[in-house]
């Protein structure tokens, strides 16, 4: 890198922008326009976004907590104008909620979460959307934090599958003795457990790095797996002390008698696939933040569990954002400082 910044163009940009139209072949006008009619498709406002904001009353103050509040008008869009009686100040349905600071319409984060719970990369998004580079890691950190505790209330019961896959840290952060990468189940690894039941359930925790212990496997799934239920698993060792604390009935396989069986001959057939499914859904952004990877298996996890349609998954995130207020500002997400803090 040179120290300079990466211009990047608009979304909205063609060849042709400066351009006199009547220089332009048909076919050079064709292009421009299919550029510009998409753009304006995905950056069109609805008048829903509007009735699904004002949907959501508000009970108590979003600056203060006070209870003291009362409708005052509406903005120009018509979205519901509240006052405080505490602190004075006016807000909205959207204030301090990931929508605050909204510039696009909601039928974008509509869409935009479609495609992530089909797996599509942030770089293939931002194609496809006509989107800025910036926009949308933007809004992943906005599911993200939409998202916290979503995993919090899954308790797995019945027949419970149970295992551990490894993903690798990136390569700057590779720990090596005598020059030599550590190789196995080391510190080079992100152990993430997956448990599933014949419910439907998923639940997947972040347990560090290396190879998994009692311990951290306790505290992963300790509260998400209902006392008595029937645990199906290998060898692992570390899931005795959830065998033993939670009086579980307990099923254990080893894992290399099960190499090469179909999923439905395996009795770890669903577990396994989840294992693979999360490692294709992290592989599809391979550059992430690992520091991220809790928001991405809640992510993945919301994916997984029913309801089994997308759109469904959709109006569950939408309300929870609204229902769970958090905000996070652009320029917080960037670290962006402004002229008065330089």
């Amino acid at each position: 890198m040179n120290g300079k910044k990466r211009a990047y163009l608009a979304p909205s940009a063609t060849p042709w922008d400066n351009c006199v139209e009547g220089d332009l072949s048909p076919t050079e006008r064709l292009v421009m326009e299919t550029n510009r009619s998409v753009y304006r498709f995905r950056h069109g406002h609805f008048d829903l976004d509007i009735d699904f904001f004002n949907s959501f009353k508000r009970e108590s103050c979003p600056r203060c907590g006070s209870m003291a509040i009362k409708k005052a008008g509406r903005e120009a869009d018509g979205l519901q104008r509240y006052r405080c009686s505490g602190c004075k100040r006016a807000f909205t349905p959207i204030t301090g909620t990931i929508f605050e600071s909204r510039k696009l319409p909601l039928s974008a984060w509509t869409d935009f979460l479609i495609q992530a719970f089909s797996f599509e990369s942030i770089a293939v998004i931002t194609r496809e959307d006509r989107r800025s580079a910036t926009t949308v890691p933007y809004w992943l950190g906005k599911a993200f934090l939409a998202l916290e505790g979503v995993q919090d209330g899954i308790i797995l019961a019945g027949d419970i599958q149970l295992d551990e896959t490894y993903y690798p840290v990136p390569g700057k952060e590779t720990v090596t003795v005598d020059g030599k990468r550590l190789r196995g189940l080391s510190k080079n690894k992100i152990c993430i457990g997956i448990g599933c039941d014949n419910r439907g359930q998923v639940y997947c925790a972040n347990e560090g790095l290396g190879k998994t212990s009692s311990k951290r496997t306790m505290e992963a799934f300790g509260e998400h797996i209902e006392p008595g239920a029937h645990l199906i698993h290998d060898m692992e060792k570390s899931h005795r002390c959830l065998v033993r604390k939670l009086s579980l009935v307990d099923e254990v396989h080893n894992s290399k008698d099960l190499i090469g069986l179909d999923d439905k001959d395996n009795p770890l057939g669903k577990v396994n696939h989840h294992c693979y499914l999360l490692k294709r859904f992290l592989g599809s952004h391979s550059g992430f933040d690992r520091s991220d990877l809790d928001g991405w298996l809640d992510l993945f996890s919301v994916a997984m569990n029913p309801p089994a349609d997308k759109m469904k998954k959709v109006v569950f995130v939408l309300n929870r954002a609204m229902c769970n207020p958090k905000t996070l500002r652009f320029r917080d997400f960037y670290n962006v400082k402004s002229r008065s803090d330089a």
